[in-house]
């Protein structure tokens, strides 16, 4: 690019936003010589959403059975490990993969921990999660782990078995059609992408394929198939199937180049930016965070997530606000009360969570700029000036060369955002005194859990005052990563989702955060993972209380104390349940007793596959950092 053209590419980025500039001005308001040139080539026509699968490895295989078929597509796909509970009805898949040498099957303690497993199996992967059930109640249990994946855009194969078509209408066993039973068919199709029965063996090949490119789609999620025990076993004549990874997976759209170039003048134009990412932001975060951090750091442009996209940005980086939402730090919280001119979405549909229960401060926001890969997820909550609907990887990278291109407007512009970020201060950490000499506050159990965080670990969180204390309190650095399952918010979600991610990703720490009430409904799963020796870690917030609706209800009527029994959980030896199922187990019941327990505990874990538990006896009457949560329930109940 000449002096000249660069002169005047700055020039033409320096409108003022206090004057209302039309969107499609800023498109094109950018002479494309040059670099600019070969930036809007790559940029300016749309990737098809599907590739050409004949170029991606296909083979043709005579007489395989529908069993066999799953098994080769899965083969294909790297799966290796499947996850599920025995039944007559599915039998035949059952018998495949106990043939099978390098895919294992998962045999869980709980349909739903099931599911759970192969959430957290396609988490910690990036692979295709797959949960195989029976008919009827094995497919019913399976319901909230499958509901919870699909919203939170986990890629999910669930294959629930029926009753051979011989026998549908005859009050056969576990039968779930439209015509006895519960028609399961039906049940997920409110709860997932795509639910189908299978009629025949020729046709099950196309309804696979359908399913695989639903759930690995865009946006990715949940697909069901209900698979008769008698066609499960009958063979496709000449069945196709696929040599290597992907053949089903969608690519996404490359964002524009006249949306980049009118994105990245809104952004250099700003006087308080910020770049919001979700966790649709994950894999593009993934592969360009270096080149995202260069970025940000060039224009002085501070960044915060959503609670699932939380660690997708360093949050040891100075431009790093922490989790902005519920839960969320004070910095970024403060931030965007004093104002933001533009704010840039990158994946997240700004549901609850992440929009501290739809915040006010939130739509004082001039203008917003929202990038997704789902058009629907665009505009739910905020107006938005400028919609993407594109891959958000595109997007950053695009941003990316349009700053080293151009550069920031100005060196005092910089400065000046720079400078604000710095002035926000984290509140002073607040002296505690313990009040029960045999528990620990959850702000000091925390802070002893940070310490330890390491590039390898994985941490796996459930629904509950946990949610909140780790979002509020935990520091997240990559590579190391921590999950959410926000879209559904299941309670026991944890304790099946570290096991998958631990089989998925052996090589790497898995540990799980949970309260006790969340432990009670799914923890028997500590008993999958002592079988197969899957050395998970797991820390219960032990508070005998359901501690989230206690707090929330004490919010809304003080009349009622917080030790009221109402809630209580009865005071089961967690310890012993844990130990009863195979797991090591210890307690923690005083400051400082984690800190030198854990890396211990994490060794023995990692290095003799026994799953550990850690059960911390934390006071109950520390209020979690729900504050908006709980005046938003306590305003829709007067």
């Amino acid at each position: 690019m000449s002096n000249s053209s660069l002169a005047e590419l700055q020039s033409l980025t320096s409108t003022s936003l206090r004057t209302e500039v039309p969107v499609e001005a800023l498109r094109h308001e950018t002479p494309s010589t040059g670099k600019a040139n070969a930036l809007e080539a790559r940029h300016g026509e749309a990737i098809p959403m599907y590739g050409d699968t004949n170029a991606r490895g296909f083979k043709t295989v005579e007489d395989l059975t529908v069993a066999d078929c799953v098994i080769a597509h899965l083969e294909a796909e790297e799966v290796d490990a499947v996850f599920g509970i025995p039944g007559g009805n599915i039998a035949p898949f059952q018998q495949a993969l106990r043939k099978h040498k390098s895919m294992r099957f998962i045999i869980a303690s709980h349909e739903a921990g099931a599911a759970f497993m192969a959430d957290g199996y396609a988490r910690s992967t990036g692979k295709l999660g797959v949960c195989m059930v029976t008919a009827g109640p094995g497919a019913t249990n399976a319901l909230t782990g499958v509901a919870s994946a699909h919203l939170d855009g986990v890629p999910m194969l669930a294959i629930s078995g029926n009753v051979a078509t011989d026998r549908v209408g005859l009050m056969a066993i576990q039968e779930s059609s439209s015509t006895h039973g519960v028609n399961t068919v039906e049940v997920f199709r409110q709860a997932c992408a795509s639910s189908t029965i299978v009629p025949d063996a020729q046709s099950f090949q196309r309804l696979l394929a359908r399913s695989m490119r639903t759930a690995q789609g865009l946006p990715g999620g949940a697909a069901h198939l209900s698979v008769p025990a008698n066609i499960a076993r009958q063979p496709i004549h000449r069945a196709s199937v696929p040599t290597t990874r992907g053949a089903f997976r969608a690519r996404p759209a490359t964002a524009p180049f006249e949306d980049l170039r009118a994105a990245f003048t809104l952004l250099r134009t700003a006087r308080r930016p910020l770049i919001f990412l979700g966790s649709g932001a994950r894999e593009a975060m993934a592969e360009h965070s270096e080149v995202f951090t260069a970025f940000v750091t060039q224009h002085g442009i501070p960044v915060a997530t959503s609670m699932r996209g939380k660690g997708l940005f360093s949050e040891r980086e100075a431009l790093s606000l922490g989790v902005l939402g519920l839960a969320g730090s004070k910095r970024a919280e403060a931030y965007l009360r004093d104002g933001v001119d533009v704010l840039v979405v990158l994946g997240s549909r700004l549901g609850e969570w992440a929009s501290r229960s739809f915040h006010k401060y939130f739509q004082a926001v001039h203008h917003v700029i929202q990038v997704d890969v789902n058009a629907s997820n665009i505009g739910q909550f905020l107006p938005v000036r400028l919609p993407i609907v594109a891959d958000v990887g595109s997007v950053v990278t695009g941003l990316a060369e349009l700053g080293q291109m151009i550069g920031p407007s100005s060196g005092a512009r910089v400065q000046e955002r720079w400078s604000q970020v710095m002035a926000l201060k984290e509140p002073a950490p607040v002296i505690r005194t313990p009040q029960d000499r045999d528990s620990v506050k959850p702000q000091d159990l925390m802070a002893e859990l940070d310490k330890h965080l390491s590039p390898d670990m994985d941490l796996y969180i459930d629904m509950g005052n946990c949610t909140g204390w780790t979002a509020h309190l935990l520091h997240i650095t990559p590579p190391a990563r921590i999950f959410y399952p926000c879209g559904l918010s299941s309670m026991g979600w944890s304790c099946g989702a570290v096991i998958g991610g631990k089989v998925g990703r052996p090589e790497r720490s898995a540990v799980a955060v949970v309260g006790d009430g969340a432990f009670l409904m799914n923890g028997t799963e500590m008993l999958t993972a002592s079988r197969y020796r899957v050395g998970t870690v797991t820390i219960v917030l032990n508070d005998n209380f359901l501690g989230m609706v206690n707090h929330g209800e004490h919010v809304q009527d003080r009349t009622q104390p917080l030790e009221d029994d109402f809630y209580g959980l009865g005071n089961p030896d967690l310890k012993a349940f844990s130990e009863s199922l195979g797991a090591r187990a210890y307690t923690v019941n005083a400051p400082g007793q984690l800190d030198a327990l854990l890396p211990e505990v994490l060794r023995r874990a990692n290095e003799t596959g026994q799953p550990q538990v850690i059960v911390a006896h934390i006071d109950y009457r520390e209020v979690p950092p729900y504050g908006d949560r709980f005046a938003a329930v306590a305003s829709d109940a007067k």
